[in-house]
């Protein structure tokens, strides 16, 4: 059996430790202060399996953590791993990727699983509804939403949306995208003609990682829509100048870890027990 540790994150990671410990595993969970005890060092030397967080970092300095923890520095960590480690995180940047290839440690980046990925877009998709409610006074009933982009995490919202008697539209810069969402019974808009709709739309939720709801088309909307945005930070929205026009648009990341921290580590623990399985046996 392997010595799973747990550092930093969001309650994903507490409901991980909890599937990892009832299946039988020894875990160390480092989730918050209260262990005053705790040593980084010790824990890294008796455990193989270092789990970290989604997204493995913010400020590019620490681990994330929605506590604030001092011993979470990521250059500290990498010194303490070595080739008899196994490294799991989310979006995990490049220069850690290249540094654990650099000195054999293995490393799996979970956005690179296509079944996290996948399923992960399920309780991405209900975060963002959930979001637009709260942040709204109407309900998605009948009333116009707009998609940007349509991808993964996009084909799985306007599904749900649909699903709530939402009507929905996709844009997106890419014909082939267009013409997918318009064989799945959606409508569309080019995103370069974008100006001439987007004044009709109640909700609109953006997944493109760009500037997409500049301050031009932001201009144009309606002055009560909603703007929800669950693309990876910074987002593609102009939330500076929504604030100065009064427009409710908010940055959703996280949402999993949010809305289904439990859904979340199952879907995480079923990955790294296959990831596991087939590179050395548990």
């Amino acid at each position: 059996m392997h010595n799973f540790l747990l550092l930093g994150g969001d309650l994903r990671q507490l409901y991980l430790s909890r599937i990892l410990t009832q299946n039988g595993f020894s875990v160390t969970v480092h989730y918050d202060k209260e262990d005053s005890s705790f040593s980084i060092d010790k824990a890294i030397k008796s455990s193989k399996i270092i789990l970290c967080p989604i997204p493995f970092t913010k400020d590019k300095l620490n681990l994330f953590s929605v506590h604030k923890m001092d011993d979470l520095g990521i250059g500290n960590l990498l010194s303490l791993l070595t080739p008899d480690h196994i490294l799991f995180g989310g979006a995990i940047p490049d220069d850690v990727k290249q540094y654990a290839k650099e000195n054999q440690i293995k490393c799996f980046d979970y956005m690179d699983m296509e079944e996290i990925t996948v399923k992960n877009t399920i309780a991405t998709a209900e975060g963002a509804i959930a979001e637009a409610l709260i942040e709204s006074p109407g309900c998605l009933h009948r009333n116009r939403c707009l998609v940007t982009g349509f991808g993964r995490c996009a084909r799985t919202l306007a599904l749900k949306l649909k699903g709530l008697d939402a009507s929905v539209t996709i844009t997106d810069r890419k014909d082939t995208q267009l013409t997918l969402a318009s064989s799945m019974g959606f409508d569309t808009v080019a995103l370069s003609d974008l100006s001439q709709t987007i004044g009709e739309y109640s909700f609109i939720f953006n997944t493109i990682p760009a500037l997409v709801l500049n301050e031009d088309l932001i201009r144009l909307t309606k002055p009560e829509v909603t703007i929800i945005d669950i693309a990876s930070a910074p987002g593609g929205v102009d939330f500076d100048f929504c604030k100065t026009q009064n427009i409710r648009a908010k940055l959703c990341s996280g949402l999993p870890g949010i809305y289904a921290p439990e859904t979340s580590g199952e879907i995480l623990f079923e990955a790294i027990v296959k990831c596991l399985a087939k590179r050395s046996g548990i």
